[in-house]
């Protein structure tokens, strides 16, 4: 796919997440009973959903594969990034929904993952992640054959999270399954 004016897409994304960076330490989540980090969710198609690690980190900023930098503007807003495995549990060959059928409630609001808010320069720029967690945006793959699985990390921006928020899997604008996660 040929990209029009990536430079000046990419000066202008540069200039939205070019804010200075603050220090923040990162935790990695999953052992707290209310938390959903490590159940499963399977699709009508047989398509199975793990959300099997959670990284969070107040302010400071994400690194991705090529070195980028996604910078947060506060320290109030936290980085929640879920890592998701998709299963395909049939004998045929899945399609594994896209990231923009993900989002994050918090506080009433939904947030877009990363990879949606920037499609157009991420895509053409890295589709990892290496700081603070490190491995492929999610999904790592359009389609996975019988029992194979694709993983990858989602990356959003959470103002002042509170103490859960709900990951959504939407199919056809319906939600099909949120998973609470403990920030």
């Amino acid at each position: 796919m040929l990209v029009t004016g990536t430079s000046m897409k990419r000066r202008s994304y540069l200039g939205v997440v070019g804010m200075a960076a603050i220090s923040g330490c990162s935790a990695l989540s999953g052992n707290n009973p209310t938390d959903d980090v490590g159940e499963s969710y399977t699709t009508d198609e047989e398509l199975e959903f793990t959300v099997d690690q959670l990284e969070t980190q107040p302010g400071g900023s994400i690194t991705l594969g090529n070195g980028s930098k996604i910078n947060s503007a506060s320290s109030a807003v936290t980085f929640v990034i879920p890592h998701l495995v998709a299963t395909n549990t049939t004998e045929s060959t899945l399609s594994v929904p896209e990231a923009s059928s993900f989002g994050l409630l918090s506080g009433g609001q939904r947030q877009d993952p990363y990879r949606v808010d920037y499609r157009e320069i991420m895509d053409s720029i890295e589709s990892s992640i290496s700081e603070p967690v490190s491995g492929p945006l999610f999904p790592s793959t359009l389609e996975i054959g019988p029992e194979e699985e694709a993983e990858g990390w989602l990356v959003f921006t959470v103002p002042e999270p509170g103490e859960t928020v709900q990951l959504e899997l939407r199919l056809n604008d319906d939600v099909q399954f949120d998973w609470s996660l403990t920030v």
